[in-house]
């Protein structure tokens, strides 16, 4: 036992050595490692495998010459060569126990390893409400919209006031910034979704419904919260030419379809919609590069709310 125990010491002492020069952005010589620890070149070799199947960038752009891949460091990822080396001989150790214990310590180095690095990609999501997982119904509530269960709801609206409905609860939705039930009252057609923090209990029924067969295409056509079950209001839109690529690489209005690209680059657009609050906030994002052209009652209510913001500005 003890012969066994220093032949470990020996091992970690030689990855430590090894670690220690590559964190340096020095190369290592495996014939001239062997000489230095007076170990075969076939031992010193391993060390390099373990060290590379252990998940540290190693690159050999010359026959027996290793070195990290450039930018890469132990202390980008806050692992000291001490810490390092042991990872690598525990691998070694996980690897001689079987597939499992080799598995389960592979996804552990990850972890450790690639946790703390950037990634190479960034998404700006909005910022929102947490769900609060201490909420008394929330747990109630997921497992209803899972079975398809009725509940009870009290409801207090933006005014304050309160109010019980019996509901059927389809799903729990996040849109820009904020958390709502989407739901049906008595499995009617039409929808209406609730903010989550306004709800103020709920009571489990025993009686369940069937989830709607258009509920997930739906959702997929969504835009913002403002959708419903029905989109049949056509709406047609000029958008300038010098915005026309944004909005033929993006769905920016619900069932948006370019009908026309006209000559001097200008697109027109056609969208189906519930209400007209599925658009007008998107209308007003792009002026002036956007203009109403049908229905002609949209086209007035953009220009009275433009009209009651210029009176309430002077």
């Amino acid at each position: 036992m003890p012969s066994k125990t220093k032949t470990y010491d020996k091992k970690i002492f030689r990855l430590l050595y090894i670690l220690n020069k590559l964190d340096r952005g020095k190369r290592v010589y495996t014939r001239e490692l062997a000489k230095e620890f007076n170990v075969s070149l076939r031992t010193v070799q391993r060390d390099i495998e373990l060290l590379s199947m252990t998940g540290f960038p190693l690159i050999s752009l010359e026959k027996g010459y290793y070195s990290f891949i450039k930018g890469f460091s132990l202390k980008k990822i806050m692992l000291s060569k001490e810490e390092a080396s042991l990872l690598s001989f525990l691998s070694d150790i996980a690897r001689s126990l079987g597939e499992n214990f080799e598995s389960s310590f592979k996804d552990v180095l990850k972890k450790v390893l690639y946790s703390s690095n950037e990634s190479a990609y960034y998404a700006k999501i909005p910022q929102g409400m947490q769900i609060k997982k201490d909420l008394p119904f929330i747990k109630e509530l997921e497992n209803a919209v899972k079975v398809c269960q009725k509940i009870s709801v009290r409801y207090k609206s933006l005014a304050g006031k309160e109010k019980t409905y019996k509901i059927c609860p389809l799903k729990i939705i996040f849109y820009e910034g904020f958390w709502y039930l989407l739901l049906q009252i008595d499995e009617k057609d039409w929808v209406l979704k609730f903010r989550l923090e306004n709800i103020q209990e709920i009571e489990v029924l025993d009686e369940y419904f069937e989830s709607p067969p258009n509920l997930k295409t739906m959702l997929d056509q969504s835009v913002n919260i403002w959708f419903s079950e029905k989109s049949d209001k056509k709406v047609v839109l000029k958008i300038d030419k010098d915005v026309a690529m944004f909005f033929k690489d993006r769905t920016y209005f619900p069932l948006q379809k370019i009908k026309k690209t006209n000559k001097d680059g200008s697109l027109i657009i056609e969208s189906k919609i519930s209400q007209y609050m599925e658009i007008i906030p998107t209308v007003f994002r792009w002026i002036p590069h956007i203009k109403v052209l049908k229905p002609e009652d949209l086209k007035l209510e953009i220009k009275k709310r433009i009209s009651d913001y210029k009176k309430a500005m002077s």
